[in-house]
């Protein structure tokens, strides 16, 4: 009985219509329906995405036409406004007023220097390497320069540039990116900022220049800040150059007009606070600095503006590679002294002298002084301080000089 019975169920499984038969033909054509299933769906994404980019149905899109490099005269510079915007899907862009180019620079061969790094201009960037710059490259700070690359007054080689260098400030959202903070300092500082005080007095939307600067920062998504700060050129004129002597002893009305005297670009102005706290907030998060421990770097980080800027300033009490040459503590420095003392590209936002600024203080006089100093301590006095004095003052406490960065974004 038990063979009949194993003979019946062998012949079941093995015969003409068995279940193994069967269960390998199911198999078969689930699979085969499967693969039909997806080359359909292959074809319409591949559709979808052709008709996206433009191309024909069944045919591949058509390649974009090559991108022409910028205009440019015999010295590299650009002959009119260029706009560079690597990313179609981000507001991230840098615009090359006429007259002006990208520089790579000599530490790093690349747009960008980190500390320690030697941040000099070494080149010109080609034209046909212009289209090629990042949203990286453009959050890290792009240097501009407004002259070949000569020194001395037409040398190769020298001490002193014969060309003026601004940093790129983007501002991809005018709202959001574009504003004054009452920056919380350290309860060792007194003359601050804040809320229910100041609002009233920061703004100047009186004057055609602030409406200019802010229409200007808003069309282009960003400004042009000084790299350095500003040293006295001729008949006054206010300059952005390396290793000069920057311009201080000045009252706040005569930076103004220093400012004003460069003609070089539509609407040089004296920085306003609300340009200040800008760069700050676009430091913030983004910026290589050094740390408090030599040999080190860090990311900026709020406290690094609002409470503490020993590690990145030219402060009595510096800390870590910021210190590294003591005597230039208590010493008032040329532009670009220290390769220690910058972020994002831009030399000296903190420490070494006050910077005066349009920001208004009150119904009166009184104005805006930004960034801290080489004789009061980096705690007290970080890079978001703002301390008050009449525009009149050319030495704050007695001692210290009041110096300035210039500021564009018109053409």
């Amino acid at each position: 009985m038990l063979l009949i019975l194993a003979g019946v169920a062998l012949a079941t499984l093995t015969g003409q219509g068995n279940i193994i038969e069967n269960a390998e033909n199911a198999v078969g054509k689930y699979n085969n329906s499967v693969a039909s299933e997806q080359q359909l769906l292959n074809e319409i994404e591949k559709y979808f995405q052709n008709y996206l980019e433009g191309g024909d149905e069944g045919n591949p899109p058509t390649p974009p036409d090559p991108v022409e490099p910028p205009e440019v005269n015999e010295d590299g510079l650009a002959t009119e406004n260029t706009t560079i915007k690597p990313d179609p899907n981000s507001d991230i862009q840098i615009t090359i007023p006429a007259g002006f180019a990208p520089a790579i620079l000599t530490g790093s061969n690349s747009t960008y220097s980190l500390p320690g790094q030697d941040g000099s201009v070494k080149e010109i960037m080609p034209a046909d390497q212009w289209n090629n710059i990042t949203v990286d490259d453009i959050n890290k700070g792009i240097v501009i320069v407004d002259n070949s690359i000569t020194y001395d007054g037409g040398n190769l080689t020298g001490t002193t540039p014969d060309f003026n260098e601004y940093v790129w400030i983007p501002i991809p959202n005018f709202e959001e990116d574009f504003k004054r903070t009452a920056w919380t300092i350290g309860t060792s500082s007194t003359h601050l900022a804040n809320e229910s005080t100041e609002d009233a007095y920061w703004e100047d939307t009186t004057t055609q220049e602030y409406r200019d600067m802010l229409a200007s920062v808003e069309q282009y998504k960003g400004f042009y800040i000084g790299r350095y700060e500003a040293s006295r050129g001729a008949n006054s004129i206010a300059q952005s150059r390396r290793n000069k002597s920057v311009w201080n002893s000045v009252s706040q009305p005569e930076a103004i007009t220093a400012c004003a005297n460069n003609k070089t670009i539509v609407n040089m102005h004296l920085m306003y606070g609300v340009e200040w706290d800008s760069v700050l907030n676009w430091l913030k998060d983004n910026a290589a600095i050094s740390s408090s421990t030599t040999e080190t770097t860090k990311t900026v980080d709020i406290d690094d503006i609002q409470r503490d800027s020993r590690s990145w300033g030219n402060y009595p009490d510096s800390t870590g590679d910021a210190a590294s040459e003591p005597w230039k503590q208590n010493t008032l420095q040329k532009a670009g002294a220290s390769e220690y003392w910058k972020a994002n590209n831009i030399y000296d936002l903190a420490g070494n002298v006050y910077e005066w600024t349009q920001e208004k203080y009150s119904t009166g006089t009184d104005r805006a002084a930004r960034g801290g100093d080489l004789y009061n301590g980096g705690g007290g006095r970080p890079a978001a301080c703002r301390i008050s004095y009449d525009e009149s003052v050319t030495y704050l406490y007695s001692r210290i000089p009041c110096k300035f960065f210039c500021s564009t974004g018109r053409w």
